[in-house]
């Protein structure tokens, strides 16, 4: 009789045959035996059921849906049927590369505190050739080893973009177990980002630093067309999930310091604005009209930034002049006077800042179009927030002055 396997990988699957084949492929020249490949067929319509049964390996399984039940109710089909310690969902456009199983396994069995392991991924587009990603996709530096959940949950919150591909990813079944399957209370495009953040503030996770996973980005992908386009949702569900995140660390044992709290609260606050001014695009009407935020904003700078003074606006070159029509403003970042495009990282924008001050510039207003650099450049929040005082804060803009500290 064959023994239980110690790993169970779930392949959701519709109408992708031909990437099905590659990625089933991967898994079963995995260097490691104990383990079962469960493919979830939602009721494919091309060859699909004949590409897996071609492989005529025992090891998979085959459970077509009779109608689509959807991604959502899919993935966690597989949670349902799973019977093994350890659980890997792969979709059906990824691949696993060699060792992905063998070290997976190995970080989880080291470290039971884990809920689930991460690895590093090769980033591919359709064809399998390698690809420059857009910036919204490339993750922080990421950790490495044993991570703490609530440390997690507070990087992510504090504006640490460590993105975790689910392909990438091993699950602890009895994690699973303990803080349920998939919900979408905020994106049906986003379908485990809620899941992490669960599991997080009740166990650690293991990020393992080696490429183990190939991640394929193209346009058939349902998340890339809600997070690319002008008009897309996920943005807004990426915020109210680091709302969230401060819930979670709200009830956990690091609240119970009164500074830590306060520092919650600042960006639940933030967080709250910012999901704010995304929906906004999503909602025109929502509240005030371009024009209406641009004259007012105006007419605050004006009262804040003497005539004479120089001041350093972050705009993303979208306003300029029309906002500060008769004040001596700076783009930043700046060459020779022109805007230069936004920092690589929170070291440069530091620098340019201080270059900029030590010029003679009093101010640094960030305008409602640039609101997502407080919380994508979070080293440069922090800094402006312990060396500065704030000086305006409202749903239009954010100054610090640079004359007085903190």
């Amino acid at each position: 009789m064959n023994p239980k396997p110690k790993v169970t990988v779930a392949v959701p699957t519709y109408n992708r045959s031909a990437l099905l084949k590659v990625c089933l492929e991967s898994v079963l020249t995995q260097d490691c035996v104990n383990f079962r490949v469960l493919v979830l067929d939602n009721a494919s319509t091309d060859d699909t059921e004949a590409v897996v049964r071609s492989f005529a390996d025992a090891r998979i399984a085959y459970v077509k849906n009779e109608t689509n039940i959807g991604l959502f109710r899919n993935w966690n089909r597989a949670i349902e049927i799973n019977e093994s310690p350890y659980l890997t969902i792969l979709q059906d456009d990824d691949a696993m590369l060699p060792g992905f199983i063998r070290d997976s396994v190995r970080a989880l069995d080291e470290y039971p505190s884990a809920a689930l392991s991460v690895t590093e991924i090769k980033s591919v587009d359709i064809n399998g050739a390698p690809v420059d990603l857009n910036a919204r996709y490339v993750s922080d530096s990421t950790p490495k080893g044993l991570v703490n959940g609530l440390e997690y949950l507070h990087r992510i919150v504090a504006g640490n973009k460590l993105i975790i591909n689910f392909s990438s990813v091993m699950l602890r079944s009895a994690a699973l177990a303990a803080v349920g399957p998939f919900d979408i209370p905020h994106c049906k495009d986003m379908i485990d980002y809620n899941l992490y953040v669960r599991l997080a503030a009740r166990f650690d996770i293991v990020f393992i630093p080696k490429e183990l996973c190939q991640v394929r980005f193209h346009a058939g992908q349902e998340s890339k067309i809600h997070y690319d386009s002008d008009m897309g949702t996920k943005p807004v569900a990426v915020v109210a999930e680091l709302i969230d995140a401060i819930g979670c660390l709200m009830r956990s044992h690091r609240a119970a310091e009164a500074s830590y709290r306060l520092w919650l609260a600042d960006r639940l606050l933030d967080l709250n604005a910012r999901r704010s001014q995304l929906t906004q695009l999503l909602i025109p009407t929502l509240t005030l009209s371009r024009k209406e935020r641009v004259e007012i904003a105006k007419h605050e700078i004006a009262a804040l930034v003497p005539a004479k003074a120089m001041l350093i606006l972050v705009d993303e070159a979208s306003l300029g002049s029309e906002v500060v029509a008769d004040r001596h403003a700076i783009p930043f970042l700046e060459h020779e006077g022109q805007y230069w495009g936004a920092p690589v990282d929170d070291e440069t924008a530091i620098r340019e800042l201080e270059r900029l001050r030590r010029a003679g510039a009093a101010f640094i207003v960030f305008a409602w179009p640039a609101f997502w650099w407080l919380d994508y450049y979070g080293g440069l929040r922090d800094y402006l927030g312990a060396k500065f005082r704030c000086a305006l804060k409202n749903s239009r803009l954010v100054a610090f002055d640079l004359q007085y500290k903190a």
